[in-house]
């Protein structure tokens, strides 16, 4: 009896394990993020807040005033986290970001997208 609850005590704690280090993808990406979103044919770049929310919706607003908000749309989670689905009139209407734990990337006709979480 000892040896059956030894085992069914080392199972629970592998799934508890495996749990904790999956993680959900939408929790991941949950938070503030700062955007550096560089024109290719001029080479500006503009630094922006994002703040993914666990609704689907994000909000971004410049990085020295994120009080005013200068867009809100919605993402979306594809390819099993590894990539997120951006609706937004700062990226030319959308774009699609390649997501790397801490980072993304992504890329527009005339943009190239830089993510980094805060």
């Amino acid at each position: 009896m000892t040896r059956h609850w030894r085992s069914l005590t080392a199972l629970l704690l592998l799934a508890l394990t495996l749990a904790a280090c999956t993680g959900d993808s939408k929790s991941e990406l949950v938070g503030k993020w700062q955007a550096t979103i560089t024109h290719k044919p001029s080479g500006n770049a503009v630094k922006v807040l994002w703040e993914f929310l666990p609704d689907g919706t994000f909000t971004a607003a410049p990085m020295e005033d994120p009080g005013t908000f200068v867009d809100k749309d919605k993402y979306e989670i594809i390819n099993d986290g590894a990539t997120i689905k951006l609706r937004s009139q700062l990226l030319e209407g959308g774009s699609t970001c390649e997501v790397n734990r801490s980072t993304m990337t992504g890329e527009t006709e005339g943009s190239v997208l830089k993510f980094t979480k805060l």
